[in-house]
């Protein structure tokens, strides 16, 4: 299974992987509802991409207390079945990597799920300009 992988040196914070992701999933550009989210430092003036990371023991499938984060035993990939999304963000409180964002206009946790939502490969990592994502074998 191939799965997205950050460089984060190669980061420019341009936002365009998050604004694509956007379009895909909801049809608009707004990137505070993408499953990659940018980080910034602003003391240390730096950009970092936060990316679910399809844990092998996932702490937010654990703490997600619908059950609307699931782990597909197949591929590895963390879905959210957004119909069973309550909006509790204990997700959000137990991710290691900050990559799980508050949809707060809808009351949904959105994190990447490969695109498999959108039924296609990965949108962002085409898009990135400066090739600070890549698609690769999980080892």
């Amino acid at each position: 299974m191939k799965m997205i992988y950050v460089k984060p040196e190669l980061c420019t914070g341009c936002r365009i992987c998050s604004t694509i992701c956007s379009i895909g999933r909801t049809g608009l550009a707004n990137p505070k509802v993408a499953g990659i989210i940018i980080h910034r430092d602003p003391f240390e003036g730096y950009e970092w991409q936060a990316i679910c990371r399809h844990c092998e023991d996932p702490p937010c499938v654990d703490a997600c207390m619908t059950g609307s984060l699931q782990k597909d035993l197949e591929t590895g990939v963390i879905f959210n079945d957004l119909n069973r999304c309550v909006g509790c963000w204990s997700c959000v409180m137990v991710c290691p990597f900050g990559a799980i964002a508050m949809d707060l206009a809808n009351n949904k946790a959105v994190q990447c799920d490969q695109c498999q939502s959108v039924g296609s490969d990965p949108l962002c990592v085409p898009s990135c300009p400066t090739g600070a994502l890549a698609i690769a074998e999980k080892p």
